[in-house]
């Protein structure tokens, strides 16, 4: 059985060669890993923010005929895909 830690670890090497910072010095590799993580931190905001309105434009898009009380479906699907 695996050590929490130990795999921790194991992830973190195997990071490190994978992305050759292995050969750097360590403020060097604490920058290269903090614009990943800012990175990585504003691809998840960016989808956690916007995914759900276009998942919900898709949708409206795909199925229209479920989304058909509102007036104006085509017109209203066009403008939030933004080709009005």
């Amino acid at each position: 059985m695996f050590n929490i830690k130990q795999l921790a670890t194991h992830l973190y090497r195997q990071y490190e060669l994978i992305t050759c910072i292995n050969m750097l010095e360590p403020w060097e590799r604490k920058l290269i890993n903090g614009f990943f993580l800012v990175v990585l931190a504003l691809v998840f905001f960016s989808s956690c923010w916007y995914l759900p309105n276009y998942m919900q434009t898709l949708m409206e898009f795909i199925t229209p005929l479920a989304w058909s009380s509102q007036s104006g479906n085509a017109a209203y699907v066009a403008q939030k895909m933004g080709t009005s």
